[in-house]
């Protein structure tokens, strides 16, 4: 156990090291960090597991897996801390950049190995935790990247319920099985069930498209029901009357009823948030993916013409053919998962996350195609080694500018250190964004003021937190209502943009 743990921390201490400054340092970010955490808060406190709430309001924007690590987290360590939290997104992106390592090294060496000898398979793990989302969503406080690994990981053990791997000479790298192991389905099925209870319907919809499809255009349809037979199902249906079976429990037949629509049919054919036209992930791909996402779609099609333009005679799908199983699976997963995301209404960049683990190790893979001087793998590998450089100076600075970006913590705990001083009694804010999420740092909920509050003089020994400029308007208005200089407040902190006034 311990040599393995030595061999995972040789293997990736540049990148755990280049997040630790962030992870130290940033404050939580009030839009949707400070969402979660506020929902765990609250299920912890009302005691409820599977009908998460947030202020009293039913929240069925996502399933309660990754809320549940949140409260065992809470239950373990007692406090909320960074670094506690971004394990959740640290750890899953090691492991996918493992699983991705692996799948390789297993299954596939042709195009893995290069025209000098050389193998550009460790260069593909340098290149993928370098990549835009990927590396920002591993320290974000957020499931994606836990929904990552589920997909990954539910598409490699679909791999291996199709093929076994053959020696480390073989150009083709498998060999396909008679009949799949029944372990493979039964993990098949569990990490399908995972990415549900994680992120809805996508947990489902990206595993079944990319498997159908490939047995589809492979020639093996009659292999699908080795894939989603009786054991797959099972596990999903076992799973998914756990899930809302617990929630009809606690939270009643309007929840349910709120909770599967929101699962299903919403994300998928109705959604009012994030309406963008079809065309917006062609844009987005290209800088979600920076610096070796558009690297590796060039050399994606790159291929796809070399191999068209070489083999006319060939049928249609046999020309679009790369040159191993493994790169064709890739390409497809990429490719249709692209497809069917551009054809959803609601669009967001994070949703393209679970692709670029295919996309880059499938180009990555068109190196072995032409003849690449030893020294551009490194010159690559060292633009890399800058980007982790890069950022965890970066990382080094960011307490600096926590507040500048809106995050409330240094605010809030200056606001409880005048709090234990003055003896005030609650906490008032005015015209903050997610103010109702401060309740994780002020252990109760803040209460927005309105014009009129400030007129009848209700803000009695409080606090009010706001903006300076904000607070500097507030006054001009209350003097032209005639508001007594008396009862107007007086600054008693400040941090970045935000001021603490005091009423007595």
């Amino acid at each position: 156990m311990m040599t393995a743990l030595r061999k995972l921390w040789d293997q990736y201490y540049p990148f755990i090291l280049a997040l630790l400054p962030v992870m130290f340092l940033r404050d939580f970010t009030p839009t949707n960090e400070l969402r979660y955490i506020s929902v765990a808060v609250e299920a912890l406190r009302e005691g409820h597991f599977f009908a998460l709430y947030h202020q009293g309001e039913p929240y069925t924007e996502f399933p309660p897996l990754y809320f549940w690590l949140l409260m065992a987290s809470k239950i373990v360590f007692r406090h909320w801390y960074m670094i506690q939290l971004c394990m959740f997104s640290l750890i899953p992106s090691l492991l996918i950049v493992q699983v991705m390592h692996r799948w390789t090294w297993r299954y596939e060496m042709g195009g893995m190995r290069l025209i000098d000898g050389s193998q550009s398979r460790d260069l593909a793990q340098w290149m993928l935790f370098t990549s835009g989302l990927i590396f920002f969503m591993s320290f974000y406080i957020r499931m994606d990247m836990l929904f990552c690994l589920w997909v990954v990981l539910a598409l490699y053990n679909f791999w291996q319920i199709l093929f076994e791997p053959l020696g480390a000479n073989e150009e083709q790298g498998v060999k396909p099985r008679s009949r799949g192991m029944v372990r493979y389905q039964f993990r098949f099925g569990l990490f399908v069930m995972l990415g549900v209870l994680t992120k809805g319907a996508w947990g489902l919809v990206i595993p079944f498209l990319s498997t159908t499809l490939y047995l589809l255009f492979s020639g093996r349809g009659r292999d699908w029901f080795r894939v989603w037979g009786w054991r797959t199902w099972l596990i999903l249906l076992a799973g998914l009357c756990f899930w809302l079976g617990g929630a009809y429990w606690e939270g009643g037949q309007d929840y349910l009823h709120a909770l599967v629509g929101r699962q299903t049919y919403e994300p998928l054919l109705f959604n009012i948030h994030h309406n963008r036209p079809w065309f917006y992930y062609i844009g987005s791909v290209w800088y979600d993916s920076m610096p070796w996402g558009p690297v590796c779609m060039v050399m994606l099609a790159c291929s796809w013409v070399n191999r068209i333009r070489k083999n006319p005679q060939l049928p249609w799908r046999e020309r679009f053919s790369l040159q191993t199983p493994l790169q064709n699976f890739f390409a497809l997963v990429f490719v249709s998962t692209f497809i069917m995301l551009s054809c959803i209404p609601g669009k967001i960049d994070v949703r393209l996350l679970p692709v670029f683990p295919f996309l880059i190790y499938v180009g990555v893979m068109q190196m072995g195609q032409w003849t690449w001087p030893l020294v551009w793998q490194w010159r690559m590998l060292w633009v890399c080694r800058i980007i982790l450089i890069l950022i965890f100076i970066s990382g080094c600075f960011v307490s600096n500018f926590n507040a500048e970006m809106g995050c409330y913590g240094h605010l809030c705990w200056r606001a409880r250190d005048i709090q234990r001083e003055l003896h005030t009694e609650h906490y008032y804010t005015y015209r903050l964004r997610h103010m109702s999420n401060m309740d994780v740092y002020l252990h109760e909920d803040p209460i927005p003021a309105k014009m009129r509050d400030f007129q009848q003089h209700r803000l009695r020994n409080t606090l009010l937190l706001t903006t300076e400029e904000d607070y500097s308007n507030l006054c001009v208005r209350m003097q032209h209502l005639r508001v007594p200089t008396e009862h107007q407040g007086y600054i008693v902190g400040r941090k970045g943009p935000f001021v603490i006034v005091k009423f007595d």
